[in-house]
């Protein structure tokens, strides 16, 4: 059983890693030696559960390989529906989200390999429980075991100590304990560090903006799910799954150089809500939306200060993760979700969430309806193309399908728009809220290096004054200041953050991506070619592949922020 998802994560690594590193055969050997140690450890515990004379010990040693067996089997999930690992953090951040996680798990199992998964996991779990009971083992086959626990041992030390891994991403090789043991991310900072760091950050200029010319237009910001720079064949990628979006962008402004902050749809939220970096908080496995809450200025007190609503739409469930809280908690207006009457009786889908092209008709209803003139800020979230990637015209799991279709229903939703005049004195920003969770290709990795995990679409369209192609690079938390110009509200910003809808784009001095496959680093870019890790470890963080010019004073920026965060998580 444990053999079965040893080779299985092994051909996961070896297909998707050695395939976009272009060094096939490189990372099998060193996968299997990763977790031929668990092996060769779950193996001398179900010894001790045979020879043991106590029951409890018997039971507790099959019960602890029971768990681990249960772990790498999610890690293997993970694996292959997100490209992620299984990190304790997730399990406190995701764990009681039941109903969402069902949801995407159904979706799952509608696909040949999920539904095989799926049965294969509840057979083994079936056999481990079997197995965990007191009885059922004798002392013979305990010495069978140990006789098998020390090869495996053996193998896993000869496996590392041939085939050292030495490569980047090398967590992805690295058996599912390993992952969650060096967790730098959660030590928490000294007195006497933090208050040196927030000197030295009060020291860093501000750089503050007013447009008293601003034409205060209506605002939609679309964050579509997972929607990714590889899909587009304008941004470069040899697929062409964007056409509609290519097209919008090319008789409008797109940004060439786009970068999400984080690694998931809260990262996203996060950014453009709060204009805050969504890194972990010291003395928390996982960042929560209550880290971030009361942040003045959001983007909501940025709409309200310049007279306009700030609004919030999503087919979702926006009690996942207690974002419609959050949302409220910042000062939107109003936020609306799956609830809504609108959706009665209509199929749903991942987060119990209709399809795009009714999500947006419901918007566009909205419009339609509402009343008086007051002017707008309205954030979309789109669901549709959430993994795994269902097609809702064919309900098949269908990557290139479903992006064409995200694609469709974004282009209906702009000649929609366009056609009830909405263009002649608003705004509609596209982006990405993520990269896809899935592995790089290996072009993307030999064009763009590790800033391949953080790039996605911006495109912008509508009333506005500036470039139609944007070179320099941006990035989520460079919303808040590019909508403070346009609507009209004074805005001081740090040189680490950018302002975009204007005729002379300022692009910020660096961008910041909170890494997905390692919690305890951040990747900071910096010009065209500068890519620096941040390892986060409490006073002893520390820069990893060089440093980045100004290195000490982003490394306060980074560290307030995140002991800010943890005084607010605290509070609430």
């Amino acid at each position: 059983m444990l053999l079965g998802l040893i080779g299985a994560r092994a051909y996961w690594v070896e297909v998707n890693v050695g395939g976009y590193t272009g060094c096939h055969g490189c990372f099998i050997v060193p996968s299997l030696g990763a977790d031929l140690w668990l092996l060769g450890c779950a193996l001398g515990l179900l010894a001790i559960g045979c020879l043991s004379r106590w029951d409890w010990l018997r039971v507790l040693a099959r019960s602890v390989v029971l768990m681990l067996a249960v772990a790498m089997a999610l890690d293997l999930l993970l694996l292959q529906l997100f490209s992620q690992r299984l990190h304790i953090g997730d399990l406190f951040h995701f764990g009681g989200q039941m109903g969402a996680n069902w949801s995407v798990l159904r979706s799952s199992l509608q696909s040949t390999p999920g539904f095989i998964t799926a049965i294969a996991a509840l057979g083994t779990l079936s056999l481990l429980l079997n197995a965990c009971r007191a009885g059922g083992l004798d002392a013979r086959v305990g010495k069978w075991l140990i006789v098998l626990a020390v090869p495996s041992l053996a193998l896993a030390w000869g496996a590392q100590a041939l085939r050292p891994v030495q490569y980047v991403h090398a967590s992805l090789v690295e058996n599912v304990v390993s992952v969650n043991l060096a967790q730098g991310s959660t030590r928490e900072f000294s007195t006497t560090h933090i208050d040196r760091q927030r000197g030295l950050l009060a020291r860093t200029p501000r750089i503050c903006q007013a447009n008293p010319q601003a034409n205060r237009p209506n605002v939609i910001i679309l964050l579509a799910e997972s929607l990714s720079s590889w899909h587009s064949k304008l941004l470069g990628s040899a697929n062409d799954w964007t056409p509609r979006l290519d097209a919008i962008a090319r008789d409008n402004h797109y940004f060439t150089h786009f970068y999400a902050n984080g690694f998931t749809t809260s990262g996203a939220e996060i950014a453009i809500g709060s204009g805050q970096l969504p890194i972990n908080p010291p003395a928390a496995f996982e960042y929560s939306f209550k880290h971030f809450a009361g942040i003045e200025p959001s983007l909501a007190s940025l709409a309200h200060a310049a007279g306009f609503q700030a609004l919030f739409f999503t087919p979702g469930d926006t009690s996942f993760l207690g974002i419609g809280d959050w949302l409220k908690g910042i000062g939107f207006d109003e936020v609306h979700g799956s609830r809504d009457d609108y959706y009665s009786a209509m199929q749903r889908f991942q987060f119990n969430a209709v399809e795009d092209r009714v999500f947006y008709r419901r918007f566009i209803d909205w419009y339609d309806t509402r009343t008086g003139n007051q002017p707008f800020v309205a954030v979309l979230l789109s669901v549709s193309s959430h993994p795994p990637f269902i097609n809702p015209e064919t309900g098949k799991v269908d990557p290139q399908g479903a992006f064409r279709y995200v694609d469709a229903q974004i282009g209906a939703f702009h000649d929609a728009l366009e056609a009830r005049g909405f263009m002649d004195n608003g705004i509609v920003v596209v982006m990405g809220d993520h990269r896809t969770m899935t592995p790089l290709s290996a072009d993307e990795f030999q064009r763009y290096g590790d800033r391949a995990f953080a790039r996605v679409p911006m495109i912008v369209a509508g009333k506005v004054e500036m470039p139609a192609v944007i070179d320099d690079a941006f990035q989520q938390t460079d919303v808040l200041p590019s909508l403070a110009w346009q609507i009209g509200v004074d805005f001081c910003r740090l040189p680490y953050t950018g302002s975009f809808l204007r005729p002379d784009p300022k692009p910020p001095s660096i961008v910041v991506h909170a890494r997905g496959d390692d919690r305890n680093r951040v990747d900071i870019y910096q010009g065209p070619l500068g890519t620096f890790g941040y390892h986060l470890k409490g006073d002893d963080s520390n820069w990893v592949g060089g440093q980045p010019q100004n290195a000490a004073a982003i490394a306060a920026w980074i560290d307030v922020q995140r002991a800010d965060a943890q005084v607010r998580g605290q509070k609430r």
